[in-house]
């Protein structure tokens, strides 16, 4: 594949991204031209088609580990930066939808949220969302990096968190990689126990929610706070 080959191919999907603003577009189009900046010089369709192959769409892509991405023949570290950037760009983009609103009256966008955070990520990550008395957040941690399917809750270090900043609500998240968000007895058991650690200190422990991209569970519309 020539040099002039690919610099026309280019140029072309760039006219049609830009006519239309990129509709028309394949979704390993759009994935050729998120690579355009890891490779300067090599003709980038093979690896979108390898990836999407590979992973199956975009969204599962974006939300790919680094070993996962590593594994992907032709994938090097500057086109894994890219992808990395550009779900950045999702999460914190749905981040500011929530940033300055009361999260107690805007519950979908909170689950919108977590969803494109946590939702289709492969391992189990633990989110916690503090708030003020408004209940605008003011802090997010992801507390911890668990297995394929279990993550650890440290109710310590969420508590000492709180006071810390001030908190006087939070949600905690984790996300269920198997796409079932039903709470296994140890969720619930960890649940129970930081909802009565908050009690006794004066935080209102809102909600936790187990998220999958498409769906989530709340603990407390189901009962269990």
């Amino acid at each position: 594949m020539t040099n002039d080959y690919t610099k026309g191919h280019r140029k072309r999907l760039r006219t049609r991204l830009i006519l239309d603003g990129g509709q028309s577009l394949l979704d390993y189009e759009i994935l050729e031209h998120i690579l355009y900046s890891a490779y300067s010089r090599i003709d980038v369709k093979p690896i979108a088609k390898r990836l999407m192959s590979d992973f199956g769409s975009l969204n599962k892509i974006f939300n790919a580990g680094l070993v996962a991405l590593q594994d992907v023949e032709g994938v090097n570290d500057a086109a894994i930066s890219a992808i990395f950037c550009v779900k950045q760009v999702f999460v914190r983009c749905a981040r500011e939808e929530i940033k300055s609103l009361p999260i107690i009256n805007n519950w979908q966008k909170l689950i919108d949220y977590l969803k494109i955070s946590i939702g289709n990520i492969n391992h189990e990550n633990l989110r916690v969302i503090y708030m003020n008395k408004k209940y605008r957040l003011i802090a997010e941690d992801l507390q911890n990096i668990g297995t394929v399917d279990q993550t650890p809750l440290y109710i310590r270090e969420i508590i000492k968190r709180a006071l810390v900043i001030g908190s006087t609500s939070i949600v905690i998240s984790h996300n269920h990689p198997s796409g079932d968000i039903q709470p296994s007895g140890h969720d619930i058991a960890l649940t129970k126990q930081l909802a009565e650690a908050c009690q006794s200190i004066g935080i209102e422990l809102i909600d936790h929610i187990i998220i999958t991209f498409n769906n989530y569970f709340s603990f407390k519309k189901n009962h269990l706070l």
